[in-house]
């Protein structure tokens, strides 16, 4: 499912009603109408409809909303926010004079007369708010930004139109005054501000309708929301053999940190790997050897609880002699001289490789690091967190919220590596220029550890699947694993372990 931006959206109407030759108003019209039939099935037993519009075009969409509720014997009063017809967009003061000849009158809003608003709140059953749309500039001023502080406390069930009048398309953040939707109904294609919390809590539930855009004109917009629809399986041959499905290699660990390491093996088992073994100081290896089963270990020289200044030489005959297909590096490794030449050893290696919390610590400090990813053949994941990634990239991390798309594109690109990017949202960033959003997960997994379930379970499918397949389907399978999770333990009492039981990488 394709995600675009106010101007993208834009550009895809102006384009299919210039050179495909839609007219604007049917546009309108199909967005209307279509609204209009989630309306009535949503709100059946409701009669008195209050549909406050806008001067634009998205005020439009609502007085063609108002005509059908009229036609259906439904209350309907339409205020219309603005002085007169003549200050309204074409298709908006046609649709009205439209209207009209079905017997609905429009009541126009300004400063002096607000006090209509107020009591045709009281009076209504339901509020559609077609105030703003995804061409709106914040802030709010003036009455209008009253009318929606009205709306916003009204305590009615409230519908809005394409985006929360208030919200900007395009952000993340939450704009003071802006509607707080029960229900908002979208055209064509989701917009950020329906995906990325916590602008996406003020739009409730979202319904995508559509209009008869074409969809060519998207084509060249490489930003997606993950679904089910879209992911791609692993398939297990029946003439496999435990090294066709992968053997996984987790490298990290430190004296207090070994639990890191478990759980990223343990994840990588139930994402389907053949084979995981964990490399580890060796001053830990009797602790994770007691914590695993199915996973095995293979201890390398340590000293002061980590690994040894000379551990990193062993890594590539560990790899070889264990036929490890696929590495993830970093978790509970802690940040060191040492350290750090095993990061870069392992970012030597001929294989798909994972990089992961002190992993990525440690990357920081190497200051070509960016040339050792790049020149490398293999795929690279980091999955940095915004703290990890500020420290990847020297930018505070405000600075990456606001810009957060452009950012992680450009480093894709400098390092020729895939970023899993990991805030309210989690978001891939491909060296392809592709933006992926997933919508699972919740609250309950701001814990330690599951950062490291994730690592492991990428780790195991993309030795199963091409990487971005491979991605995709870690990121919603962890969401989702933590949202069944939720339903056994409860947000508060959640902890990273409990998400082993729920992981499943098969079609749902």
């Amino acid at each position: 499912m394709r995600i675009l931006r106010s101007s993208e959206i834009a550009l895809v109407e102006k384009k299919t009603i210039e050179e495909i030759g839609i007219p604007s108003l049917v546009l309108m019209e199909n967005a209307g109408r279509s609204a209009f039939f989630h309306i009535r099935d949503r709100f059946k037993d409701k009669e008195r409809f209050l549909v406050v519009a806008g001067s634009g075009n998205n005020g439009g969409d609502g007085v063609v909303i108002s005509r059908y509720l009229k036609r259906e014997s439904k209350n309907v009063i339409l205020l219309v926010l603005g002085d007169n017809l003549e200050k309204l967009s074409p298709d908006n003061a046609k649709n009205i004079q439209i209207s009209q000849k079905f017997g609905l009158e429009p009541i126009f809003i300004i400063e002096r007369n607000l006090h209509i608003l107020e009591e045709e709140i009281k009076k209504c059953d339901v509020i559609v708010d077609a105030i703003f749309g995804t061409g709106f500039k914040l802030p709010v001023f003036g009455y209008r930004g009253k009318a929606i502080e009205l709306i916003s406390i009204s305590g009615k069930p409230i519908v809005s139109i394409d985006i929360p009048s208030g919200l900007d398309a395009d952000s993340h953040r939450i704009f003071e005054p802006s509607i707080k939707a029960d229900l908002t109904i979208t055209f064509a294609y989701k917009k950020p501000c329906h995906v990325l919390l916590p602008a996406s809590e003020r739009c409730g539930e979202v319904v995508l309708v559509d209009i008869g855009l074409d969809d060519r004109y998207a084509e060249d917009f490489h930003r997606f929301l993950i679904t089910p629809e879209n992911l791609k399986f692993p398939k297990r041959k029946k003439t496999g053999h435990k090294y066709t499905f992968g053997h996984v290699g987790i490298v990290g660990g430190s004296v207090g940190k070994s639990g890191a390491v478990i759980m990223s093996a343990k994840a990588s088992t139930k994402a389907g790997s053949g084979l995981v073994s964990v490399i580890v100081p060796d001053c830990i290896d009797q602790i994770v050897q007691t914590n695993l089963i199915e996973e095995m270990s293979y201890p390398l020289p340590s000293i002061g609880g980590m690994f040894s200044e000379d551990a990193y030489l062993k890594i590539p005959e560990v790899v070889s002699t264990l036929k490890i297909s696929s590495v993830v590096v970093g978790m509970g490794m802690s940040v060191s001289n040492s350290s750090r030449k095993i990061v870069e050893e392992v970012l030597k290696l001929p294989k798909p490789v994972v990089v992961d919390a002190d992993g990525l610590n440690n990357l920081s400090t190497i200051p070509d690091y960016k040339f050792l990813l790049g020149k490398r053949t293999h795929p690279t994941v980091l999955t940095p967190h915004i703290g990890e990634f500020s420290r990847l990239t020297g930018l505070r991390s405000e600075d990456i919220f606001d810009r957060m798309e452009e950012i992680s594109l450009e480093f894709c690109k400098q390092t020729n590596s895939y970023l899993i990017l990991k805030f309210s949202r989690m978001m891939i960033a491909t060296p392809n220029g592709e933006i992926f959003y997933s919508t699972t997960g919740n609250p309950g997994m701001a814990t330690a550890g599951t950062g490291d379930i994730l690592a492991g379970v990428v780790g195991a499918l993309i030795n199963r699947l091409d990487i971005l397949d491979a991605l995709k389907l870690a990121v919603y399978s962890h969401g989702r694993a933590g949202d069944l999770a939720v339903l056994r333990y409860s947000q508060e009492s959640l902890k990273a372990t409990d998400l082993l039981e729920f992981i499943r990488v098969d079609r749902p």
